[in-house]
């Protein structure tokens, strides 16, 4: 197969780092989806992810998908966003009961499926995503055994057999920092946070883990700001 891929693009660590990677590789990224499926944060995402593409040249298309999961809730797009301390990241059992709480219905499949059209429309053979070791504990679909499950559909799906790469999906938010440093990924530009304010809360799941992951590094912990400090 060759390097031409598509890249699924929010603002977060995972997707950001992934498309240096990418670059980094020689893939021949050429087109950064960022989808608008309802999520507070949406606004914000899609800002930052514009500001990311255009750091790399990359063209960014925002996709709206909000009349397909009409009716579909989640602490996402809901104010119902459980906070977490960091010092409870680790702890399995709150974890899966937080996850459940901001799962969305089938949001990789559909949005990996929508990616997979526009690669094979553009003779891509890749769909680049941003999944880490992490998350996949408690949210399925960001796991090997989904990427997998996934491929086998998108190879009778797609003509070209289109497929899912994540270089990140073995590594944890602090090897995924670690990488973003040594690339120069420019993190002022990361917007991890569940809500769409005009800082991150620090206080919701996503913000904790990217604090965590980022407090070796007191140049990044000065410059992403969050709205607990």
């Amino acid at each position: 197969m060759g390097q031409a891929a598509v890249i699924l693009l929010s603002s977060g660590i995972d997707s950001f780092t992934s498309l240096a990677i990418a670059k980094e590789k020689g893939y021949e990224v050429q087109l950064a989806l960022t989808v608008n499926y309802g999520q507070k944060a949406a606004l914000r995402e899609i800002m930052f992810a514009e500001l990311i593409c255009k750091h790399y040249g990359v063209p960014h298309k925002v996709l709206d998908v909000q009349g397909i999961m009409n009716g579909v809730t989640s602490g996402l797009t809901t104010n119902d966003v459980p906070n977490i301390a960091q010092d409870q990241l680790d702890d399995m059992d709150l974890t899966t009961r937080t996850a459940k709480k901001v799962w969305v219905p089938n949001r990789n499949g559909l949005l990996i499926n929508i990616a997979a059209t526009y690669a094979e429309n553009l003779g891509c053979e890749w769909v680049i995503t941003g999944f880490n070791r992490e998350e996949a504990v408690t949210f399925p679909d960001n796991s090997d055994d989904f990427v997998h499950a996934i491929n086998q559909s998108l190879y009778y799906s797609t003509s070209n057999h289109v497929q899912v790469i994540s270089f990140t999906q073995s590594m944890t938010k602090q090897e995924i920092i670690d990488t973003a440093v040594n690339l120069q990924v420019p993190l002022e530009y990361v917007w991890s946070c569940y809500h769409g304010n005009e800082l991150m809360c620090g206080t919701c799941e996503s913000c904790q883990r990217l604090k965590r992951a980022i407090s070796k590094y007191p140049m990044l912990v000065s410059s992403i700001k969050f709205t607990t400090e």
